[in-house]
């Protein structure tokens, strides 16, 4: 802290002192010598004064550069610490950057991997949209539509119904169309039994009455088989 007593100026008492005031008959050396000292006290005096004021000014100046060295200390203190702080959050990112880095690479490996799944699929796939022909198992194996527990050698099995809007064809040559209708059911009994299509009758010249109600029976199992065939077709859903 600047000392204020440096700045009070350095007084001089005001003492006259002149040729009239010395002793009549001294020394023109000596009087020459004290009439010079007062001269250059009075000089000391004011340089003094001069070296006291700039030492208090070179104080105050010093005080003012404390203040703003403390203040400078202050901030650099601050901005350590914020460095500090930044070390840290950058050791942290570093870390996060590190498992960023293999979350990547791991979903790198993953679109690889997509990607060489896609190439598959796009050579083995069935389309909704494609024009051109498109074969399924061509090789081996079924095509299998619901749960079907226990899988055959066929190509096509279904668990549940099927709906076809046309008809089923083998070879190319259809088998099953659409249903047939206006078909009146037959009544009477069916006969699902044994059934000789075979069968021969006898027919003598003259007819007997035997050899007619034996054809008559022929022709009635004949007819109870058509109402077999007839229901098995209506059943099938083949007529109606």
């Amino acid at each position: 802290m600047a000392d204020d007593s440096l700045k009070d100026p350095v007084r001089v008492s005001a003492i006259g002192i002149s040729a009239s005031s010395l002793p009549i008959g001294i020394n023109p050396a000596y009087q020459q010598y004290i009439l010079s000292q007062a001269i250059d006290f009075t000089n000391v005096a004011g340089k003094a004064n001069e070296s006291g004021q700039g030492a208090y000014d070179a104080q105050v100046k010093n005080d003012e550069q404390d203040v703003k060295i403390a203040n400078h200390e202050g901030r650099i203190t601050a901005n350590t610490n914020a460095i500090n702080l930044l070390e840290v959050r950058l050791t942290t990112s570093e870390g996060k950057i590190v498992v960023l880095r293999s979350d990547v690479d791991y979903l790198l490996d993953e679109v690889i991997d997509i990607q060489a799944d896609i190439v598959t699929l796009q050579g083995d796939y069935v389309s909704k949209t494609a024009t051109a022909d498109q074969m399924i198992q061509p090789v081996s194996g079924s095509l299998l539509v619901g749960n079907v527990t226990t899988p055959t050698t066929d190509k096509l099995q279904v668990l549940g119904s099927e709906n076809v809007s046309v008809s089923y064809k083998v070879a190319g040559l259809q088998v099953v169309g659409s249903r047939q209708t206006g078909w009146t059911a037959s009544t009477g009994t069916a006969l699902l039994g044994a059934f000789n299509a075979s069968q021969t009758y006898t027919v003598s010249a003259t007819y007997t009455q035997s050899e007619v109600s034996s054809m008559a029976t022929g022709l009635q199992l004949a007819r109870q088989r058509i109402k077999a065939l007839e229901d098995a077709l209506r059943t099938h859903g083949l007529i109606n």
